[in-house]
């Protein structure tokens, strides 16, 4: 079955980035559809930039996407060949489409844009600092023939370093949080094409570089407000999709490269720290169903809260602040998801529990390595 597929790349104050890395999104993008003979676009979403982003996308060919789509023109950069007599007329261009805001409102509200303004089921999420390998896309499309899926994401290298930052994430809770950085490789499988897709799980699938069930996302409602306007929105989302029945999935043929928060760098760090902690909370108050997991959860808030002036973590008592001052609009929210669960927390982790025991399952700590 081929399928279309709406590449997603949110932006803010990020030309030199969509400079550098959108040539491969479009190559990428051209390789999949003259190999799939499907409709492939490019959505650029632009959250408010000052840098004259926008100006040089309209420059590149992009064009307003509530554009009708026989006005889009055909772009130079992006057109894969001309299609013959027996090819569909789709094959002859990809669609290059610009979401504008007038103000910043952060990562998770301009994915929401995106995805809104998407035409195609399937939507390729990617940071516009990532460098999605040229045959990228095809393999995350093949874990969709399974339904239960919700996302597929990418194994992925750091640029700077070449070492491997992106792989299938485990799931476990200790210490009254829910772990889901802990990564794992596939032994004699990574690279190979034989690989059954949709059997890898994974705790969550990167905002920055996965692929999603367009219609999914919109039913699960799409990236959390009270994360704005930025990090954990990714985390939240595939918990939440895990507990109302559907599945996330490691693909390791998809290849990407990423320049590591290129534009969360930019913002002062203690900040992003904060809004980083208070997120993390929230996650929690919202998922976090299991009335032990819970107990053990808030006990280990009260400990980290108090115990912050000694560890040097002050930042942490000013999260929880900010977390407690959304308490009514968290608790709004954990009353919907328990409604909306399928699956207990118990029964998302023992998933993993099950991943773990499998042979060809290797931690990733002991394979981490650079690109070849």
């Amino acid at each position: 079955m081929t399928r279309g597929v709406s590449i997603v790349i949110p932006t803010w104050n990020g030309l030199d980035l969509l400079k550098q890395f959108l040539p491969s999104v479009i190559a990428a993008a051209r390789r999949y559809c003259e190999q799939a003979a499907a409709p492939t676009e490019i959505v650029v979403v632009d959250d408010g930039s000052t840098d004259g982003s926008v100006e040089w996308l309209v420059t590149e060919g992009f064009v307003d996407a509530d554009t009708p789509a026989a006005s889009v023109p055909e772009s130079p950069t992006a057109r894969p060949g001309r299609a013959s007599n027996d090819q569909p007329e789709w094959t002859i261009h990809i669609a290059l489409r610009l979401v504008r805001s007038k103000a910043n409102c952060g990562f998770g509200e301009s994915c929401n844009r995106g995805f809104a303004a998407a035409k195609h089921r399937l939507v390729f999420l990617l940071n516009n600092d990532v460098e999605p390998a040229v045959d990228s896309i095809a393999p995350l499309t093949e874990n969709f023939e399974v339904d239960s899926v919700f996302a597929a994401h990418c194994r992925v290298f750091d640029i700077e370093s070449g070492r491997e930052c992106g792989t299938g994430k485990v799931g476990s809770f200790s210490r009254g949080f829910i772990r889901v950085h802990r990564g794992y490789d596939v032994e004699e499988q990574i690279g190979n094409a034989s690989a059954t897709p949709g059997e890898l799980y994974s705790i969550f699938a990167s905002g920055g570089s996965s692929m999603f069930d367009r219609l999914k996302f919109i039913e699960t409602g799409g990236f959390e407000s009270l994360l704005a306007p930025f990090y954990w929105e990714d985390v939240e989302l595939s918990y939440r999709s895990w507990k109302r029945g559907y599945s996330i999935v490691y693909e390791p043929r998809s290849v990407a490269r990423h320049r590591v928060s290129s534009t969360i760098r930019k913002l002062n760090r203690t900040a992003v720290r904060k809004i980083e902690q208070r997120n993390r909370l929230i996650y929690h108050w919202i998922h976090l169903h299991d009335r032990r997991m819970l107990v053990s959860h808030a006990l280990w808030v009260l400990l980290l809260a108090l115990t912050s002036p000694l560890r040097q973590k002050a930042d942490f008592i000013s999260s929880c602040v900010a977390a407690f001052r959304l308490l009514p609009a968290i608790r709004k929210r954990r009353r919907e998801e328990k409604l909306a669960c399928i699956r207990t927390d118990r029964d998302v982790l023992a998933i993993f529990r099950s991943l773990e025991s499998r042979s060809d399952i290797v931690d990733w700590n002991l394979r981490s390595r650079p690109i070849e």
